[in-house]
């Protein structure tokens, strides 16, 4: 099986965080624009309408929305960060913070399914960005060594 490049790993990672930021910010738009929430109001269990008014939609006086999108902003920072300098301290940071938001998405999600019973396709697809990150930020620790080396990625086949 043929490995990733890290460089190619370090772009995926950008674009999902970039659409996990896009579903964050249209979950938003749907709380101030209910007619948006015609998008992914399929049924009575797949609603984006439904999650929004079962009045379930806030942590700790946040509202779920504006996690997402705070998280995804530091994310972001932090990606780019890590993509342009390859400093393995802004790698762990990113991944640490993906993990904090996969428990969070996690939590989100049950909140969803089993408490309000009902499903959000807006916020399942910002939960499936920040797990699909987490999964490649897991690879690109692995793939760049031991914590105290700072190795950016060869740039070509021939380098080491």
């Amino acid at each position: 099986m043929a490995r990733m490049r890290a460089d190619t790993a370090y772009a995926l990672v950008l674009l999902l965080l970039i659409g996990g930021l896009a579903f964050s910010a249209y979950a938003w738009y749907e709380t101030v624009n209910a007619s948006a929430q015609g998008v992914c109001s399929i049924n009575s269990y797949v609603s984006c309408g439904k999650i929004d008014t079962s009045g379930h939609t806030t942590t700790l006086g946040l509202p779920d929305w504006g996690i997402g999108v705070a998280g995804y902003v530091v994310m972001i920072a932090l990606g780019v960060l890590a993509y342009r300098t390859y400093r393995r301290s802004y790698l762990e940071g990113l991944t640490v913070v993906s993990g904090l938001g996969l428990a969070l998405s996690v939590y989100f999600a049950y909140i969803e399914l089993v408490v309000i019973q009902g499903l959000c396709i807006i916020c399942l697809g910002a939960y499936l960005c920040n797990l699909a990150s987490f999964v490649l930020l897991l690879y690109l620790v692995r793939l760049t060594g031991e914590p105290d080396e700072v190795r950016a990625p060869a740039k070509d086949a021939g380098a080491a």
